[in-house]
């Protein structure tokens, strides 16, 4: 009599229990999906390094700039040696001492001092464009580093909402879980009353056992997908506290905001302004200006040349050799300028060799452009078949719930009054366990496939703007 009076105010208990009205347990540090990015966008050391490219890439453009300034040498050197010269003419090689004076007849051992100051200038006047040339391509590398930190950015949102939305899935599935352990949990107690009193038989509680060993052992399973979503939170944020839960509330979607979400990433076209497309054209407009960087780097060089230089020796006029300290006095002084034009004709050659490997290497990369736009064009034509199949399920999801809830009332009353077995009951309670873990299911898919619209069409900033 006992259980017959009890019986009715469990299985209803049972039979409510409905996955909207799940409750988690409240930690004093939770963690929006905004306040991740953000974290992420702060501490993550990719995008540090990035940033460190960017202003590197910008010191080179002004290196770049400054390439146009002449070149001013200085040099003083005080010397002591011998001074024997000979007639004829040699290559100095950038090594051989120049030896000035008068040619004895024979060798003189008699050591010297001497001085000399110089000061050389040498300006490129003109060179047919290169500098240009030069500021342009490190001009277009500084827009490729900001583009790959835009995109590496970019990617990185993509990633951190992805292992939000999964963290949400498995953190409601653990709660379906353990709702369905306390499910089985209340099953067996009543099963086991019933074999104890001899009404059923001892399998049935053996089984609802092993039902509840099959359950904590999902719930383990799920509960370690849980953990190791949130270290790779925590890796991409920088959030050192491992004990902190995530906003749930971004599960119960009211359809208003979902129509809302579908509209704002409704565009069916991959724009160029996508951040990953930004950054391979980046690396095709960087291709062509080393192009044009090559083709002017070979061309023909006019300088401006001047220098003045001063001497002093103790060596005299007339081959006497006198104190050294003579020798540390200026007593020449020198100017001349004059103009210079370079080339070297076997550039040409070299300028055709190089040209054509960069030409390839430009081709290689605007075909990268093409690649990843069919890319993004494919992902998002998948994205809205994924969409309108999960709004297809989602309208299943209340019948689904709502037969499944009516399954299990109607097979523990079954199982009651004896006309049900606990094989029929436990298929039941999966049924019913099954339509809550495929709500969960169907709220993660929609959310990542309107993710995956959203980066594809690049209206990710406004699709994130609404958590």
């Amino acid at each position: 009599m006992y259980l017959k009076r009890c019986r009715p105010g469990i299985i209803t208990g049972i039979v409510l229990f409905n996955i909207c009205t799940f409750s988690f347990a409240q930690t004093a540090n939770k963690i929006g999906l905004k306040q991740a990015i953000d974290s992420a966008t702060r501490n993550y050391p990719l995008l540090k390094a990035k940033q460190h490219e960017i202003e590197s890439a910008n010191a080179a453009v002004r290196g770049a700039k400054d390439e146009r300034l002449p070149s001013l040498n200085v040099s003083d050197q005080v010397d002591l040696g011998t001074a024997n010269s000979l007639s004829g003419s040699y290559f100095p090689m950038g090594i051989i001492p120049s030896t000035s004076g008068g040619i004895s007849a024979e060798n003189n051992s008699n050591t010297f001092s001497g001085n000399i100051g110089v000061a050389y200038l040498q300006h490129e006047l003109y060179n047919f464009g290169l500098n240009q040339a030069r500021i342009a391509s490190a001009k277009s590398f500084a827009n490729a580093s900001k583009a790959d930190y835009d995109a590496t950015s970019y990617s990185l949102q993509f990633q951190i909402s992805q292992v939000y939305f999964d963290l949400l899935k498995y953190r409601l599935l653990t709660n379906i879980q353990l709702k369905n352990i306390e499910r089985y949990n209340t099953l067996y107690n009543y099963i086991k009353a019933y074999t104890g009193s001899g009404i059923k038989a001892g399998v049935d509680s053996s089984v609802a056992n092993a039902e509840i060993s099959k359950a904590k052992i999902e719930y383990i399973q799920t509960l370690e997908i849980y953990n190791k979503l949130k270290s790779e939170l925590m890796y991409y944020t920088g959030i050192k506290n491992k004990d902190f839960d995530i906003d749930t509330g971004l599960y119960h979607l009211p359809n208003a905001l979902i129509n809302q979400l579908q509209l704002k990433v409704s565009a069916d076209s991959v724009g160029s302004s996508n951040p990953i497309l930004v950054y391979y054209s980046s690396q095709w407009e960087y291709a062509l200006s080393q192009e044009k960087l090559i083709k002017k780097g070979y061309l023909p060089k006019l300088y401006l040349v001047g220098s003045v230089w001063m001497r002093g020796s103790s060596i005299s006029p007339t081959d006497g050799y006198e104190d050294f300290s003579t020798g540390l006095n200026y007593s020449r002084y020198n100017y001349m300028g004059g103009l210079a034009l370079t080339y070297n004709l076997f550039d040409m050659v070299h300028r055709r060799d190089k040209v054509a490997t960069q030409y390839f290497h430009t081709e290689a990369v605007y075909e990268e452009v093409n690649q990843q736009k069919l890319l993004l064009e494919n992902q998002l034509q998948q994205a809205d078949i994924s969409i309108q199949a999960v709004l297809d399920r989602a309208k299943e999801i209340p019948f689904q719930l709502r037969a499944a809830q009516d399954a299990f009332s109607q097979k523990s009353a079954q199982y009651n009054a004896g006309i049900a077995n606990i094989a029929e009951l436990t298929d039941a309670s999966y049924l019913l366990y099954r339509a809550e873990t495929d709500a969960v299911q169907v709220q993660s898919d929609l959310l990542n496939t309107l993710l995956q619209k959203a980066v594809a069409n690049n209206t990710l900033n406004t699709f994130l703007s609404n958590f």
